[in-house]
């Protein structure tokens, strides 16, 4: 089915937002347009599930998303969360094997889908794009690193401030209040973010807003004391 014109710019400009496509050319874009499509989620749909086959690459163009695996006891262990302009999908498509999370939206989404048939070959022709790949798959194992590490070697106080204040970095909002995570989540996810359950990070939350160090309402948490909050952390002099 042919894409109109209108359709065709629009779809160009939200790939040239993403990192991975902004410095190809209009016509360029244009080639990627006419063999993608798009999908839309409702918050909380599953994108794909963990072992499903990986012959699709996304880029989020609205909402976010979370990327997340499941153990055999039904605990849930989220290995990051993804913005507008980010890619996912891409390790599978690029082994050509399974997906290795479940990735949901976690409000309404929109992604541009382009399938493995004509990626691959797109990529081949586009040096460029496929380093820039790499960097994003080398910028995944850096997280998952780190998520296992803290995981091993950090407490829960200092998980969940590591996670507060990384998430200030990227969803923060000066208020009067303090600085705000423009980021619904419920306990539950929070808990998932640092591998833990949500009667501790509500244990945990009631105490610093107790100690007026964070508060949570309706799923968003505002940060008081931010300095005090990187301290435990370990960003000092980040």
């Amino acid at each position: 089915m042919a894409i109109s014109q209108e359709a065709t710019r629009q779809r160009r400009e939200l790939l040239a937002k993403g990192s991975l496509f902004s410095k190809l050319s209009e016509s360029e874009l244009d080639a990627l347009v006419q063999v993608s499509r798009i999908q839309k989620l409702r918050p909380r749909e599953e994108l794909c599930h963990k072992g499903d086959p990986g012959n699709q690459v996304y880029l989020i163009s609205k909402g976010r998303l979370k990327a997340m695996t499941t153990s055999a006891e039904g605990d849930d262990v989220v290995f990051s969360i993804m913005a507008p302009g980010e890619v996912c999908g891409e390790l599978a498509l690029l082994s050509g094997g399974r997906r290795t999370a479940t990735i949901t939206a976690i409000d309404e989404s929109e992604l541009i889908v382009l399938d493995r048939r004509e990626f691959l070959p797109f990529l081949r022709s586009h040096p460029e794009v496929a380093i820039k790949l790499l960097e994003v798959l080398a910028e995944r194992q850096l997280r998952l690193s780190e998520l296992v590490e803290d995981t091993t070697f950090l407490n829960l106080p200092a998980r969940l401030a590591k996670k507060l204040v990384s998430l200030s970095r990227s969803y923060g909002t000066e208020t009067e209040e303090g600085l705000r995570i423009d980021l619904k989540l419920s306990q539950g996810e929070i808990g998932d973010l640092v591998a833990t359950t949500r009667e501790s990070i509500n244990k945990q939350i009631k105490a610093w807003t107790t100690e007026g160090m964070v508060s949570m309402k309706n799923g968003i948490v505002t940060i008081h004391r931010l300095d005090d909050l990187e301290a435990l952390a370990g960003f000092v002099g980040d």
